[in-house]
């Protein structure tokens, strides 16, 4: 079978095709690039700095209870909406199971765009808080050095915690690490969806339309072989599919929160490792996981550009305070934000509040 006859078979055409539709999904261009703020407390600030991690909190966890729901109806509303011939109740169902299996394995670190918000002042840091300004490039380069690890609930014979690496490739193996800007308009929200579902349509289509006429000759060892690469590479395409499907719908929320110029990083955790820990908060128990990091060239402990803080906290020695705090633990400082990465710049909020 000739590379030229190859070409009119449907496995190339499935591969060439998911292949093509799948880079429209991976923007290079704004991975993991620009800064993100973190609104926390004092008391979870100082944690942050001494122990050099994050405590990154389970995805049904997170302060809006409406969200899943949220997801589901999205979701339901577009299959209903168009009339699909490879998709039916059933495979649908397929779909909503994916995604709740997702949200076992998933744990967010919500951030935002907006460095000086006062609707977040008031929400996670009661306004006399503090924001942490992450770097995102930093963080990537990080994660590309394999400087950032999960810690683990088991000891290794020297006696420390294990640590499981979040590595640039085979990151199924162990923990799935990939970022973006929440998506609150709902109309790209839908046309996201029917584009994901209309592509396992088309897909769909090719495969049985092609399966039915290599069964139709089984015997031919030509047939024989190109059934199964047809299905091979049918089934890498579902793959794909369901992993734009699970990483976008991570990424959609009520327009009632757009106010919150959210940005999450999610780690998606493979279900054998041990890792999952517990923080008690009201009363309710949360599942976590701990987000280490190594020191890199540039940078000392956290990939962070800058610590702001609260409005409400006027005091005249705040910022001195944290200023010490930072390089007791070797931090470095500048009095110039624009200054080379790898120090931090402490600042007061300029958000308008008196009390």
């Amino acid at each position: 079978m000739t590379e030229e006859l190859s070409k009119e078979e449907g496995w190339f055409k499935i591969r060439d095709e998911s292949e093509e539709w799948y880079e429209k999904y991976i923007d290079l261009q704004n991975y993991m690039r620009g800064n993100v703020y973190h609104y926390t407390s004092a008391v979870a600030l100082e944690s942050i700095l001494k122990n050099n991690n994050l405590w990154i909190t389970k995805s049904d966890y997170l302060n809006d209870k409406t969200e899943y729901l949220y997801t589901i109806k999205l979701i339901r509303k577009v299959y209903e909406k168009n009339k699909y011939s490879h998709i039916n109740e059933n495979t649908f169902n397929k779909f909503i199971r994916f995604f709740k299996t997702s949200l076992s394995r998933c744990f967010i670190f919500s951030a935002s765009l907006n460095s000086d918000s006062v609707n977040l002042w008031g929400n996670y840091t009661k306004n006399d808080g503090y924001n942490i300004c992450f770097d995102l490039r930093e963080m990537f380069n990080r994660m590309c050095s394999s400087n950032i690890y999960i810690t683990g609930n088991s000891y290794t014979e020297l006696g420390e915690k294990n640590r499981y690496y979040i590595q640039k490739r085979d990151q199924h193996k162990s923990i799935e690490m990939w970022p973006g800007k929440v998506i609150y308009d709902i109309k790209q929200q839908e046309n996201i969806l029917d584009d994901i579902l209309s592509f396992f349509e088309h897909i769909s289509e090719i495969y049985y339309s092609d399966a039915n006429r290599l069964y139709g000759n089984y015997e031919s060892d030509i047939n024989h072989k190109s059934l199964k690469r047809l299905e091979w590479e049918y089934n890498n395409a579902l793959s794909l599919i369901i992993s734009v499907l699970i990483k976008h719908i991570h990424l959609f929320k009520d327009p009632i929160f757009m106010q919150d110029e959210e940005y999450r990083i999610t780690f998606n955790v493979n279900k054998e490792l041990d890792v999952i820990k517990f923080r008690q908060y009201n009363g309710v128990f949360f599942p976590y996981i701990e987000l280490g990091f190594d020191d890199d060239t540039d940078f000392h402990g956290l990939p962070i550009n800058s610590l702001t803080i609260g409005p409400k906290n006027n005091l005249d020695i705040a910022k001195k305070g944290l200023q010490l705090f930072a390089q007791s633990l070797g931090y470095k400082l500048t009095k110039n934000y624009a200054e080379s990465s790898g120090k931090i710049f402490v600042k007061n909020s300029n958000a308008p509040l008196r009390y």
